[in-house]
């Protein structure tokens, strides 16, 4: 075959292993016309100290070399002490046992021999456009999370390998509070659109009749107010990413324009005649359960097969108590700097209370009671007191109050020692906390907001969707 030169664009360095010296030449000048730097040994111990003395990016491993130390093991010292060099395995048509074995260890790819140079050429070309991609991203390691357990490390792992296909839809799972939004910008920050847009879209708190317009955006006339043109959240993300917050939330029928947009990434403005196409990445977070939104037909279970593809789940701060002392440290450093306090610490038997707590806020409820405790605190030394005093009030529950317009509570069951009432339906439980919340602010909607922690306007489109009126004493 004849062997174009179509020099790399980026110049990565190839090691060689092979025990057959004529294999190792074709292959130097092959490499070496496409514009890598090759080094090359002919046994596994030459070939680790290369790796050692010029660090090279690829290596091209014999499957069968002649030597104490064989392309199954050189691959295996390769994965554990040098996990960023990527391996890519030769063997011949009777080792495929062995190539086999060489994937399940990690191996990229692997090339029979007599070696095609198209195929290799091929598989350098992808190699070297991650390679690429990772040179200029911001550096994973350099990610500002603040964890010391295992469970988030293993997320942190999972997230910084999926932040760089920048394609790739990502759904992430987790409970109120335990940073799955801030997770999601890290994704698009350490991804190559991290200089495009991040468009983050509230699915929960945005009205039925204006998601459509404010997702796709509409056509002048398509409406009576409709004066102009106007570009919806997807199409202002172009190039960038979208995050769909909540999108357990999103209304049942209109999640089949969610699912054509996560397929053949386009949509339809309202009014228009034809579909525009869109270069976004998604990102789609919930902390509900879709597997059992999908059985109370809530969720459109073709949408969850579609998102469920590549998923993170944040574990509970519940889960991952040795996370609790670093976040805690971390938030009380940044706000006593903020509002200029001095250093302040946590007395050993505040820790210890705040070590034995639930945290059902997860890590927003720590930030806030953090926060809370270094404006109100007098001392240099926070007390067990002090935050037991705090505590509560930063909490995600509303408070359990009787109200009068809905009469006696009802019949409580109990799991557990937990009592819970008869109706457990959502519409039923948030209305009873809504009407709760506003009792206690004595009709307040901006205080009555803050107890529910919810903006005001997302409490009054609750109220105008549950026909609750009240006369708003906010001034």
């Amino acid at each position: 075959m004849t062997i174009k030169s179509s020099r790399a664009p980026h110049n990565q360095k190839v090691l060689i292993v092979d025990d057959e010296a004529l294999i190792r030449f074709g292959l130097e000048k092959f490499l070496k016309q496409e514009g890598y730097t090759t080094i090359s040994a002919g046994s596994g111990k030459k070939a680790l100290e290369l790796i050692e003395d010029q660090d090279p990016d690829i290596a091209l491993l014999d499957l069968k070399l002649q030597d104490a130390i064989d392309g199954i093991e050189l691959l295996s010292i390769i994965k554990k002490t040098r996990p960023k060099i990527i391996p890519v395995m030769i063997s011949g048509q009777t080792e495929i046992h062995g190539a086999v074995q060489a994937m399940k260890l990690g191996a990229r790819d692997y090339l029979e021999k007599p070696i095609d140079f198209d195929k290799l050429k091929a598989v350098l070309e992808s190699i070297s456009q991650e390679l690429d991609q990772t040179d200029h991203e911001p550096d994973p390691s350099d990610i500002d999370l603040i964890f010391a357990s295992d469970k988030m490390r293993k997320v942190v792992a999972i997230m910084k390998r999926l932040a760089l296909k920048s394609d790739l839809t990502i759904l992430i799972l987790g409970e109120s509070g335990t940073g799955k939004n801030y997770l999601c910008q890290k994704i698009h920050e350490m991804s190559s659109r991290h200089d495009a847009p991040y468009v983050q879209i509230g699915c929960s708190n945005m009205p039925d009749h204006l998601i459509e317009s404010e997702l796709f955006g509409y056509e002048k006339g398509a409406f009576t107010d409709a004066k102009a043109s106007k570009k919806g959240l997807i199409e202002v993300a172009e190039g960038g990413t979208v995050l769909l917050d909540e999108l357990g939330d999103m209304p049942y029928q209109f999640q089949t324009k969610i699912l054509k947009l996560l397929e053949e990434r386009c949509f339809r403005r309202i009014g228009a005649l034809e579909d525009t196409q869109v270069d976004i990445r998604i990102l789609a977070a919930t902390n509900r359960d879709l597997k059992q939104e999908v059985q109370e037909k809530k969720f459109r279970l073709d949408l969850f097969y579609r998102l469920n593809i590549a998923t993170i789940e944040l574990p509970a701060l519940r889960e991952r108590p040795e996370d609790i002392p670093v976040l805690i440290n971390n938030f009380l450093n940044n706000f006593c700097s903020k509002y200029d306090t001095g250093t302040k610490t946590i007395s050993p038997e505040g820790m210890e209370l705040l070590m034995s707590y639930s945290w059902p806020g997860n890590v927003r409820q720590i930030k806030n009671l953090v926060e809370k405790l270094v404006v109100l605190s007098d001392s240099d030394e926070i007390t067990a007191a002090e935050i037991k005093e705090n505590l509560d009030s930063v909490a995600p529950q509303p408070p359990a109050l009787q109200s009068t317009e809905i009469g006696p509570p009802p019949p409580v069951k109990s799991v557990g020692s937990v009592p819970l009432p008869d109706d457990l339906s959502l519409e039923a439980m948030e209305e009873r906390f809504i009407r709760r919340a506003l009792e206690k602010s004595n009709g307040n909607q901006r205080k009555a907001a803050n107890l529910l922690n919810i903006s005001r306007d997302a409490l009054r489109y609750r109220l105008k969707k549950m026909q609750i009126s009240i006369d708003d004493d906010d001034e």
